[in-house]
């Protein structure tokens, strides 16, 4: 009983680390990002390329629901055998719980070639598929340093 409880809590943090590993979009800033002043210099788009983004974490949520589950779904087995099931069934849940935590975790991102046109240096970044971004785009390099965003220049209404 104590450990489909254990279960039953640990599930409820699973939405909340796959949610909080999507730091990647451009359109997503943090809190200690707000009302700061930014690095705003013109670029333009030279290759954009389709990449998988997923979390590099090895131990999260998933890990630890699926092997609470599994060492808790061996129960009724016989106390000879019970021991032994406990741990194999421990660690299949574990390694089912971190693959079903990968999946949820997993999401497309581009990696975007820019020519900064102040510098004339080629940089490349890679954030979530979320803004259209294509080749000869006029971009705004958004940042400074390891947070750094590409974000389409977007005319005003009748400025084309």
């Amino acid at each position: 009983m104590r450990a489909l409880i254990l279960s039953l809590a640990l599930a409820s943090l699973l939405p909340l680390t796959a949610s909080a590993a999507d730091d990647t979009s451009a359109r997503r800033y943090g809190t200690s990002e707000t009302l700061s002043v930014q690095n705003a210099r013109l670029g333009e788009v030279l290759m954009v390329r389709s990449v998988d983004i997923k979390s590099d974490k090895r131990l999260n949520a998933g890990s630890a629901i699926g092997a609470a589950l599994g060492y808790a779904s061996v129960r009724d087995v016989n106390k000879n055998y019970r021991n032994a099931s406990r741990i194999a069934a421990g660690t299949i849940g574990g390694v089912a719980g971190t693959a079903v935590q990968n999946g949820l975790s997993k999401r497309r991102g581009v990696e975007v070639y820019v020519r900064d046109l102040e510098s004339g240096k080629v940089i490349a970044i890679v954030q979530a598929d979320d803004l259209p971004i294509r080749v000869q785009d006029q971009v705004f390099l958004v940042g400074k340093g390891s947070k750094t965003r590409v974000v389409p220049v977007v005319p005003m209404e009748g400025q084309r």
